[in-house]
This record gives C-alpha cells, structure tokens and sequence, in this order.
C-alpha cells in the first residue's frame, strides 16, 4: 500500500503539519506553525490530496496585503 506523503505548508514552507479530525469523521490538514489549514473532507485520502493540491502562496504578496490594510 502506498504512504500518502503530505506536501509542506504552501503558505510558510512548513514541514511541520498535522492530519486533524473530528468524532464526525471530518478530516483537514493544518500547519502547527502559520495555522493555515485545509477545507475538511470525511476521507483521509482525499482530505491530503485538496492540502497537496493547494496552490502556493508568495509569502511576500500576503504581508503586504496585510500592510495596506493598516494604512487605510
């Protein structure tokens, strides 16, 4: 059986990152250093590949954007 490998964090490069759930059988990816986590999905398959499929992030782009918002 193939191991699923979880990708690091696409928004902080992280490779800390934890497979969480619920008694709901919800299951979502979340990096324990930036909190940025994944939508949940009830599979644990399916919910590392939406994490392994997000698009990355230029960190850069995201502070800045935070930095505009102060100046208004």
């Amino acid at each position: 059986m193939k191991k699923e490998v979880i990708k690091p964090c696409p928004f902080c490069g992280s490779l800390r990152v934890s497979l969480c759930r619920t008694n709901s059988n919800a299951c979502w990816i979340r990096c324990d250093k930036c909190g940025a986590d994944a939508p949940s999905n009830p599979f644990r398959k399916k919910a590392i590949t939406i994490w392994n499929r997000r698009p990355k992030t230029n960190g850069v782009a995201i502070i800045t954007l935070d930095d505009e918002k102060e100046k208004r």
